[in-house]
């Protein structure tokens, strides 16, 4: 390697150092004030939050699975619609290619928004299986509470498997080399097989920029843990978990990068 490049390599790392050590200024002072405050925090944070987020969940829980899927169902059915309806018409009058990418961003929100709906259904489950029996106000079980949580949960993975399959089936209408059906227990490897380079690239750019989003997540939920600790009496478990979930996809990532290297 010549000097210049050598010395090019230097500068940068100079450049760059000067906002990593006012971060790190700034980290180390919070952490300080924090370490300083913590007695008053607890005082302050530490049941009365925990007990705020418990009953706000016990008012919640029985009925958000029932409503959350229900807007979904109607907002699902309208961009479908029209998305199909397009569709139709772009295939008649053999329009330009911006009305199919408008059909395919409303489509790509339709998966965003059943895959949210999906996770929120999950998160659900578990905070209703933690509160059961649901109570009344007068202390006793309550059947409307109960049975708005079940078929609420029903809804939810019906609706989602059902509209997903939709605009899986529509997508392959609008691009012929798609293959793999919503029920195919392979349906993600037969797909991402099938897309063609542009599809692929628009995949990969996602799937890293998504990479870095988790990492990010991770670090800011591993403070949150230690603080938890100490605050809310978390115990060791959220953070190991954190921890297996940052060491997973960056594992993950890495031996997969090597493998792409290795062809390439």
């Amino acid at each position: 390697m010549d000097n210049s490049r050598v010395n090019e390599i230097k500068k940068e790392d100079k450049k760059a150092f000067k906002g990593f050590f006012i971060i790190l200024i700034i980290s180390t002072t919070l952490g300080g004030i924090f370490g300083s405050t913590y007695s008053n925090l607890k005082e302050i944070f530490g049941e009365s939050l925990s007990s705020l987020v418990i009953d706000i969940l016990k008012i919640i829980t029985p009925f958000a699975s029932l409503v959350l899927s229900t807007l979904v169902i109607i907002v699902s059915t309208i961009v479908y619609t029209n998305s199909r309806k397009g569709y139709d018409l772009w295939n008649q009058a053999n329009e330009d290619d911006n009305s199919i990418d408008k059909i395919e961003k409303n489509l790509s929100y339709l998966m965003l928004i059943t895959s949210v709906n999906q996770i929120l259904g999950l998160f659900f489950i578990a905070t209703g299986g933690m509160l059961l029996p649901f109570d009344d106000i007068h202390g006793e079980p309550s059947m409307l509470k109960g049975n708005c949580f079940f078929i609420g949960l029903i809804l939810c993975f019906v609706s989602i498997t059902l509209i997903q399959k939709k605009v899986i089936n529509l997508r392959k209408e609008i691009n012929p080399f798609l293959k793999g059906s919503i029920y195919d227990m392979k349906f993600a490897k037969k797909w991402i097989d099938s897309c063609d380079e542009s599809i692929k690239m628009g995949i990969y750019k996602s799937s890293y920029k998504s990479l870095k989003c988790v990492s990010t997540t991770c670090l800011i939920l591993w403070l949150v843990s230690i603080i938890g600790y100490e605050l809310w009496d978390f115990g060791i478990v959220p953070m190991t978990m954190v921890i297996i979930i940052w060491l997973v996809q960056t594992i993950s990532y890495c031996i997969e990068e090597i493998k792409s290297s290795k062809v390439s």
